[in-house]
């Protein structure tokens, strides 16, 4: 059997971070246009709620922000519960692989010379 699903959009909003015991969860929701369809006025557009745990979150966090655009990949998982004496089901995006799907959203604190992309990092940092 195979649960795979693929989508790129924008980050509706900046994502977050939390504990949870010994591991770290980003809950977040990207946007995703629909192709518009003769006749319409406007493209439809899905949301996608998203959840990314350990390193997955802190990579959604450190380079991610809203308006931006990122490609996931991940599994669909259906969670099924009871409020208020109804049945109910929340889909959710179980996120495996991020790819960087576009450039970051303009900063106001950038130069025009670096189109946002540029990297505040320290000596410390992995990527040095």
């Amino acid at each position: 059997m195979l649960n795979k699903f693929m989508v790129a959009g924008r980050l509706t909003a900046d994502p977050e971070i939390k504990t949870v015991g010994d591991n770290r969860l980003c809950k977040f929701t990207i946007a995703c246009e629909r192709p518009k369809r003769k006749g319409e006025e406007k493209a439809q557009t899905d949301f996608f709620d998203c959840t990314a745990w350990n390193r997955n979150a802190d990579v959604v966090v450190d380079w991610f922000g809203k308006g931006d655009m990122v490609t996931l990949v991940g599994a669909v998982h259906i969670n099924r519960y009871e409020k208020d004496g109804q049945k109910r089901s929340a889909i959710e995006v179980k996120v495996e692989e991020i790819h960087f799907s576009g450039g970051k959203k303009k900063q106001e604190n950038t130069t025009p010379t670096d189109n946002g992309n540029s990297y505040a990092g320290t000596e410390d940092d992995p990527l040095f």
